[in-house]
């Protein structure tokens, strides 16, 4: 992710049966492909395990497989399998990364989802999204999306390092808080995209990018990719890798602000990588979502030499 692409699809759930529902919490078009992550959720299991064990003797052990149409006779994919067809009908399958959750600490409300992110070849106007999982009884199923044409996407196709910068520094001094993670969480996966993905901060070889704003009921998810390189790259990789038992500080850190409060927002999910003088991490964090259409964060990374900026973030879910 070195540039900011376009939203190429507004989210939500795209597949709902009941064997499995799927809905899109990020797509994004640039001139080099098209980013498509999509969160699929089985149904909660709600037999306990005696009735379980019992069902496994008596040889009940799930839905007869779904017929293979698209996919070959055997493959290699355990879950869903994602992939896109050809002018010619004709389908080819890409694996990407993968991300799993059992529901368990959900106090038993969601059941099981699966996340992936596929990376596509470069498409315009329209794509045929082929979806597949017959070991649950889920029918091979393709989405027609509407994407964004080319010149559109070329034209508002802009390098991190190059995008407009809209930040301000606090002319007050702000009542700093930590705040907690949400009481419920809301499924991702059936809400809409709210926002563009925008640079909230920058600074010689320092960038932390808003990758995707999702609103979900009462709540936002918001993805921010921290990325550092050169000296900066160093210094952030040693505090977020540091020897010893110390927990990782991973990336740049951001407070929802709401007049002179600032509430500094736990990580919800996220992961980290680097080399000798690089650096990136991939965040996800969960907020209330304002009463207003605009929502100010302060942004901050200061290993990477990145000062506390506050930067206003348009929503719409129009």
């Amino acid at each position: 992710m070195e540039s900011l692409g376009v939203v190429a699809h507004r989210g939500g759930l795209v597949v709902e049966r009941p064997e499995l529902t799927v809905g899109i919490v990020r797509a994004v078009s640039r001139p080099d492909g098209l980013e498509l992550e999509l969160l699929a959720r089985r149904p909660l299991d709600r037999r306990d395990a005696v009735q379980r064990q019992a069902d496994i003797r008596a040889g009940v052990t799930g839905p007869p497989p779904a017929p293979r149409r698209l996919l070959p006779e055997y493959d290699e994919g355990l879950d869903l399998r994602v992939g896109w067809l050809d002018a010619d009908g004709r389908a080819h399958w890409e694996y990407g990364s993968w991300s799993s959750s059992s529901g368990d600490h959900f106090e038993g409300v969601e059941g099981p989802s699966f996340r992936t992110l596929i990376r596509f070849p470069p498409m315009f106007d329209r794509v045929s999204v082929a979806l597949a999982w017959p070991e649950i009884g889920f029918p091979e199923t393709v989405l027609e999306l509407p994407l964004p044409d080319r010149a559109t996407v070329e034209r508002e196709t802009v390098s991190i390092w190059e995008a407009p910068l809209r930040v301000r520094h606090p002319r007050v001094a702000l009542n700093h808080r930590d705040g907690t993670h949400p009481v419920e969480t809301p499924a991702v996966e059936a809400g809409r995209i709210a926002a563009a993905p925008q640079v909230l901060s920058r600074g010689g070889e320092a960038v932390v990018v808003l990758t995707s704003l999702t609103a979900a009921g009462r709540y936002l998810y918001l993805g921010v990719c921290s990325i550092a390189e050169g000296e900066q790259g160093e210094t952030a990789a040693a505090e977020a890798f540091p020897p010893g038992p110390e927990p990782a500080r991973p990336g740049a850190s951001i407070a929802v602000v709401t007049g002179q409060e600032a509430v500094w927002v736990p990580t919800f999910s996220g992961s980290a990588g680097g080399g000798d003088r690089s650096f990136r991490s991939e965040g996800e964090f969960v907020v209330a979502r304002p009463d207003t259409d605009v929502l100010t964060l302060l942004v901050t990374w200061p290993s990477a030499g990145l000062a506390e900026v506050l930067v206003d973030v348009p929503l719409t879910t129009a």
